[in-house]
């Protein structure tokens, strides 16, 4: 760890501690955490390191959203937590949008696996979208000689003759699971929400099933309510805090074309309940029709704590 990266992640447990203390206190715990230490809990499992846990790596800076996925370092994590959502969520969230921006024809500079097939006939490599178009290219330690050379005859045999519409297609192979590329965009609101507004708002007993689905990842927790909108802004990312209509009160966290939706400040309604509103306001071709109106906060750089208040 370089000295400037310590530097910051000791700022922000010194930060970070003391309003965690007063939060803890304010909850009746106070008297959990040695009067002579200060702690920091993970906000993800909420296990509390002491100072020395940042020093030795085991509290480490999380990016928000995963940096596979475009985010920075917002907050402290620790290692545990930080390494499973990675091999557990993130991966499958990466190559989910790495798929997406595929089909959209976006020119990301990333490359996929592929297979071509030309009059049915295989060819594996890789396919990439660029400024000049799609790229496919065979690779041929992963064909068999004759098989490429069959499929090459094929492909030439059409370009010879000129064919307008020659029998050609490809498969892009990208493995993800879809629940689990869900749970990485709503560990990232999770934490995002706390980095703006501070352990008050994730030690509340709404949140323990958030923290209970990411400690369960195949297990039915929470009916989490998210929304993929047809906008452009994908760099977009805000908080919102919704007021209105009343019964949708909410956090929305805003990730582009993607919205997170987690219960609100106050009279919160659960996950379920929280779920069940979103659903009543879906059409019969399944469009959200509502305009959600509320006060939008900036996006956290770091933990601003909001809801915490000045430290005693």
């Amino acid at each position: 760890m370089n000295q400037r990266a310590l530097v910051k992640r000791l700022r922000w447990f010194d930060e970070g501690a003391p309003m965690f203390r007063v939060v803890a206190g304010r909850l009746g715990m106070g008297d959990v955490l040695p009067a002579n230490e200060e702690f920091y809990a993970c906000p993800s499992c909420l296990m509390a390191y002491n100072r020395a846990a940042v020093i030795a790596g085991v509290l480490t800076e999380e990016h928000v959203p995963p940096k596979a996925l475009g985010g920075r370092s917002m907050l402290l994590t620790c290692t545990q937590c930080n390494s499973i959502s990675g091999s557990s969520f993130d991966a499958h969230a990466a190559n989910r949008l790495d798929a997406e921006e595929f089909m959209r024809g976006t020119a990301n500079g990333r490359v996929l696996p592929a297979t071509f097939h030309v009059d049915g006939i295989p060819l594996r490599g890789t396919a990439q979208w660029t400024v000049d178009g799609l790229q496919l290219f065979g690779v041929p330690r992963q064909n068999d000689p004759r098989v490429q050379a069959a499929h090459l005859q094929a492909l030439n045999a059409y370009v010879d003759s000129g064919h307008p519409n020659p029998p050609i297609s490809f498969t892009v192979h990208t493995r993800f699971d879809e629940a689990r590329a869900r749970l990485s965009w709503i560990r990232a609101a999770y934490l995002a929400a706390f980095t703006a507004l501070g352990w008050s708002y994730i030690l509340r007993e709404v949140m323990e099933p958030f923290r209970d689905q990411l400690r369960q990842p195949d297990a039915k927790i929470i009916p989490t309510y998210m929304l993929r909108s047809s906008s452009d802004a994908t760099a977009e990312r805000r908080i919102l805090l919704v007021e209105h209509p009343d019964e949708l009160r909410c956090v929305a966290v805003i990730f582009g074309e993607l919205s997170v939706f987690l219960p609100g400040i106050f009279r919160p309604l659960n996950c379920e309940q929280l779920a069940d509103a979103f659903g009543r306001c879906r059409d019969a071709n399944d469009q959200l029709q509502v305009s959600l109106q509320g006060k939008e906060m900036p996006w956290p750089q770091w933990p601003t704590y909001f809801l915490d208040g000045p430290a005693e």
